[in-house]
């Protein structure tokens, strides 16, 4: 049932095209936009000069339009453009629109976009295969019916989630803020730049990785073996957070693996500056492309986990062989020698930056937990389940 005075109207009522063409001079430096996936909004290319950008064609940034990414339009690659972007410029494959009439908000259209309707309403109008081959097509596009409430509705609808997007950003900014501040005390800590008090007459020593930590190479193969172990891949381990993000039957993998235990630190050698890293929390079998690190006597595993972290860890580990596939060399970090204090020490650093983590991550689910609710609130709202003034 359509709600009071919502109607459906046709994208080409209500949107015109918006087109000026960049006549393109070699010597002048131009700054292209892009727009990100899943809603996350317009982002900044470095500049080219006229002569970089060849025979493309470009069109100049118009204010308050609604502007797609024609190939990710499936993604939701949407975004509405402000002054901010006024002297930039977008290739063909960023097409612009404004509102025909004051009867339209861009930005409730923008959220409509972001809803699953609207995902599923920009999925029709790209046809073809995965990825490049689904590509919008423009006519389609304005072919498209969306539900449209009267202005003064979508007005009160675009302020309403916009309260719930600064409560977001204000969350986001306040996980970088904590991010950061772990950082420079990592980078303190792990230092001995700032020293706990009770330690502060202990003395650091040195020692070489080989001698602190030694590569776990128990090999499991799953062709062989008839046991069911939880595995671990790279892709199961997120980037900086060291979270584990998944797992995966062994019984349905057929590479060799590498047997991990509890308190064993996972760290990916192939692309070591992604940064990903985990301390083990149960037994099981991880990639090949993971080394399994077990602390020796210098050094205990919550301490291992947090060294690993370190930019001075991840610059010797990116000291690698391969270049399509870059892997750090074991030959060459296990001879790198690393400073640290004593055991009690560890644990106290350990310590603190665990009850850091702690923070991020009540942070983290608190950020999922307003964004799933705003989500569920959009749906609500931009469908007219409910209504503004029942509220």
């Amino acid at each position: 049932m359509i709600p009071e005075k919502w109607r459906f109207v046709p994208l080409a009522e209500i949107l015109t095209r918006v087109r000026n063409p960049v006549s393109v001079d070699n010597d002048t430096s131009y700054r292209e936009i892009g727009i990100r996936s899943h809603g996350k909004g317009i982002f900044y290319k470095n500049p080219k000069t006229g002569e970089e950008l060849g025979n493309k064609s470009v069109f100049w940034i118009e204010p308050e339009c609604f502007v797609v990414n024609i190939v990710f339009a499936w993604e939701q690659a949407v975004a509405k453009t402000t002054i901010q972007e006024k002297g930039m410029i977008a290739s063909h494959r960023f097409p612009m629109y404004k509102a025909k009439s004051s009867h339209l908000s861009l930005e409730y259209l923008l959220y409509f976009f972001k809803t699953s309707k609207g995902k599923y309403l920009l999925e029709l109008a790209s046809p073809g295969g995965a990825g490049r081959n689904k590509t919008l097509g423009q006519t389609e596009f304005l072919k498209l019916e969306i539900l449209l409430p009267p202005i003064s509705e979508q007005l009160k609808i675009v302020e309403i989630l916009g309260v719930w997007d600064e409560s977001i950003d204000l969350l986001e900014r306040l996980i970088g803020r904590v991010r950061s501040r772990k950082q420079g005390l990592m980078q303190q800590l792990l230092t001995g730049k700032k020293r706990f008090k009770e330690f502060e007459s202990s003395e650091w020593k040195s020692y070489s990785f080989s001698e602190i930590v030694k590569l776990r190479s128990k090999k499991f193969d799953p062709k062989i073996s008839s046991e069911s172990k939880i595995c671990v891949e790279l892709e199961h381990i997120s980037q900086i957070s060291g979270k584990l993000l998944g797992t995966i039957d062994s019984s349905k993998q057929a590479s060799t693996k590498n047997y991990f235990f509890t308190g064993d630190v996972l760290f990916g050698k192939l692309r070591p500056y992604l940064r990903k890293y985990l301390l083990a929390q149960f037994d099981g079998v991880c990639s090949t492309e993971i080394w399994v690190l077990v602390s020796q006597k210098y050094i205990t595993p919550n301490y291992l986990f947090y060294l690993v972290q370190t930019s001075e860890f991840i610059a010797t580990a990116n000291v690698s062989s391969g270049s399509k596939m870059p892997r750090a060399d074991w030959g060459y970090i296990s001879e790198v020698s690393f400073r640290l204090p004593p055991l009690p020490e560890q644990e106290k650093i350990a310590a603190v930056l665990s009850a850091a983590d702690e923070e991020i991550s009540t942070l983290e689910k608190q950020l999922a937990a307003y964004k799933q609710q705003k989500l569920g609130l959009m749906q609500q709202l931009l469908t007219g389940k409910i209504r503004v003034g029942m509220i």
